[in-house]
């Protein structure tokens, strides 16, 4: 069960984590940006058609890594935003039950 020890820690975890999730989130946003200005730079730099040089540009290490973080940014995000929602579901079961505690 989940009691007002858990609900209290939800509150300290999400009042805590707002500027994390926030600055989580511009990483991603962040990376993404990065993944398009590499592919564009290499595409330009490339010679043939477009999708010979899209095809090209995936396999720069440049790409390969700007990926990477792009995804390793993504989990983090994810992760975070995750455990923020187990908190909001907790907050919200424990009120759920007081709710109904009061009632009774």
């Amino acid at each position: 069960m989940i009691n007002e020890r858990d609900m209290e820690d939800s509150l300290n975890y999400l009042a805590g984590s707002d500027e994390k999730y926030a600055l989580a989130k511009a990483d991603v946003l962040r990376a993404e940006i990065l993944c398009k200005r590499i592919r564009a730079r290499i595409l330009v730099g490339e010679e043939g058609a477009i999708e010979l040089r899209k095809a090209k540009a995936e396999n720069f290490p440049e790409v390969i890594k700007a990926d990477e973080e792009y995804c390793t940014a993504t989990l983090d995000f994810e992760t975070l935003k995750a455990k923020r929602s187990r908190a909001e579901m907790t907050i919200d079961v424990f009120r759920t039950l007081e709710a109904s505690r009061r009632k009774s």
